[in-house]
C-alpha cells in the first residue's frame, strides 16, 4: 500500500465494487461513485463473492482457522520446533504451525467448504494441537481467529484476463503468503507490456468444481472425508 501511494496512487478503502462492465476503458461501479480504468486487476480472491460469475464458478472459498497459546517462554518454544522452522504435515486436510516472536505457538488447521464462520473455533483446532505437541495439555489458548482462502480443483494458482484488459489473479489455495509475491511480480510485468511469465501461468486448465456452484461443497466434503480416511489408515 505505501509504494502505491508513494507512486502516486490513491487508495479508497471500505468502497466495495458492485459491478465491472468490460470495455476501453473498463467501468468499475461502487455503491457510491465509478471509475473508468484502462486496466483492471482483480485480486479479492475468497472475498469476491458473485462479483465476476466467470471466476466464481471455477473456485470455493474455504475458512480455516487458527490458535495462538499464551506465551509459552523462549526455552519451552524452541523445545517444541528447534531449528525455528514453519512447519505443515502431509495430510490432504494439512495442519500448520509455527512459534511466533513473543513465543507463543500459532497452530492452524481445519478446512470449513463454503467459508463459513464456525462457532468454536477452539473445539475444531486444540485437539489437532494436543495430537501434534500432547506436552501442551497445561496450556492456554490467547487468541482465536479464522479467514478464507481460495481452493481451486487443480489446487494451482488461477491467472488470466477477461477481455484484453481485466486481469485476475486468484486461487492460492492456501499458499498464498509465497505465491502472491511472484503474482505481484508478473503482474507488473504484464502491465508493462511484457506478458510472457504470466501467460505461462495463465495457460494452465481451469477446471470448476464437479456439482457446480450448488452441490461443490457436499462433494468436496465427501471427497475429504474419503481422503481423511486414508490418510487415518497410512494408505
Amino acid at each position: 500500500a505505501e509504494a502505491i501511494r508513494i507512486q502516486g496512487g490513491q487508495i479508497f478503502e471500505q468502497s466495495a465494487v458492485t459491478s465491472i462492465t468490460p470495455g476501453q476503458p473498463a467501468l468499475v461501479k461502487t455503491a457510491k461513485g465509478a471509475v473508468k480504468a484502462r486496466f483492471v486487476v482483480v485480486a479479492g480472491n475468497a472475498y469476491l463473492g458473485n462479483l465476476v460469475p466467470e471466476l466464481a464458478a471455477k473456485s470455493m472459498p474455504c475458512g480455516t482457522q487458527v490458535i495462538a497459546t499464551e506465551v509459552l517462554g523462549e526455552e519451552r518454544a524452541r523445545s517444541l520446533l528447534p531449528q525455528n522452522y514453519c512447519l505443515e504435515d502431509c495430510n490432504y486436510l494439512l495442519d500448520y504451525y509455527r512459534t511466533s516472536g513473543d513465543h507463543r505457538l500459532l497452530y492452524g488447521g481445519g478446512v470449513v467448504y463454503g467459508a463459513r464462520d464456525p462457532a468454536d473455533i477452539e473445539r475444531l483446532i486444540i485437539p489437532k494441537m494436543l495430537k501434534t505437541f500432547p506436552q501442551l495439555a497445561d496450556i492456554k489458548v490467547e487468541y482465536t481467529w479464522t479467514g478464507n482462502f481460495l481452493l481451486t480443483l487443480s489446487r494451482l494458482p488461477q491467472f488470466g484476463r477477461i477481455g484484453p484488459n481485466i486481469y485476475y489473479m486468484q486461487g492460492y489455495s492456501g499458499h498464498g503468503v509465497t505465491c502472491t509475491h511472484l503474482a505481484g511480480k508478473l503482474l507488473s510485468e504484464v502491465l508493462s507490456g511484457q506478458a510472457e511469465r504470466f501467460d505461462a501461468f495463465a495457460k494452465l486448465p481451469h477446471y470448476p468444481f464437479p456439482g457446480g456452484r450448488l452441490f461443490r461443497i457436499p462433494f468436496t466434503a465427501a471427497g475429504a472425508a474419503w481422503y481423511t480416511l486414508r490418510d487415518r489408515l497410512g494408505i
